[in-house]
């Protein structure tokens, strides 16, 4: 069992997050007032009263996973697999980066998940299960830097809107990444040229650390078996609401001749 000053962490959960240094960085970011996973009631982090640190993985361990708190005398720190898939809400966030690459497509915005949800297999191997979810739908894995992305229609869908804008949604509605994110030159006309973007989702890529070096951690990551991806079709140029009838009136009269 790991304690740390606010946190009480099961060894399955440290393991989950991919080690004591992962799951001391991720919970460093967590506000000092919280709502208790089980009572519901709000718990305060301090020294005397830590928190302990649940794991929800929902449709059988394959799904989406979900971190929460509650108090100690609520629950015990651990892993709860759910059998169900959670209700979409839209709401689950993750850094991004654009990746201009020489594979097809070359416009590729990298999403980066800060943990790394992991199961026991039969044979007692750690499998990734978001990464093996999403090659179960289409996502294809990243041998190398210029892997080629293959389409699935339906799977992701992306909107691009003004001031470099990018939405990204999977076909159940959650919201991978909405906001703001700088391109390098050409990153938008290629996709725009091409009409397809490519979307990796990578394991164990800090986006967040701005002295790292991101294209150096992403062909690392890819080295390692911790990327997938797939390419989605897209229209990258904004569509402002219409302000004008898309043709002027005409007085012109045609005849048949």
């Amino acid at each position: 069992m790991l304690r740390l000053p606010h946190f009480i962490v099961a060894p399955e959960v440290v393991e989950l997050f991919g080690g004591e240094g992962a799951a001391r960085s991720l919970l460093a970011e967590t506000y000092s007032a919280y709502p208790c996973a089980v009572c519901g009631k709000t718990g305060q982090l301090d020294t005397d009263t830590p928190a302990t640190v649940l794991v929800t993985i929902y449709d059988q361990g394959m799904g989406p996973l979900v971190v929460r708190l509650a108090h100690p005398d609520c629950s015990k720190s651990g892993v709860v697999l759910v059998l169900h898939a959670p209700t979409p809400t839209g709401q689950l966030s993750l850094p991004a980066m654009a990746w201009l690459r020489q594979g097809e497509p070359p416009s590729v915005v990298v999403v980066a998940p800060r943990v790394s949800a992991r199961n026991i297999a039969n044979g007692g191997d750690l499998t990734d299960v978001i990464l093996s979810g999403l090659l179960n739908t289409g996502f294809t894995l990243l041998a190398e830097p210029n892997t080629t992305l293959d389409a699935a229609p339906g799977r992701v869908h992306v909107t691009f809107g003004t001031g470099q804008r990018i939405t990204i949604t999977t076909s159940d509605g959650t919201t991978l990444y909405d906001g703001s994110l700088p391109v390098p030159d050409g990153w938008t006309e290629l996709a725009q040229y091409t009409g397809l973007l490519g979307v990796v989702v990578v394991r164990g890529l800090d986006l967040l650390d701005p002295d790292r070096d991101h294209h150096a951690d992403l062909h690392a990551a890819i080295a390692r078996g911790a990327a997938v991806g797939i390419a989605v079709q897209v229209d990258p140029r904004p569509r402002p609401e219409p302000t004008q009838p898309a043709l002027p009136p005409s007085n012109q009269t045609w005849r048949r001749s």
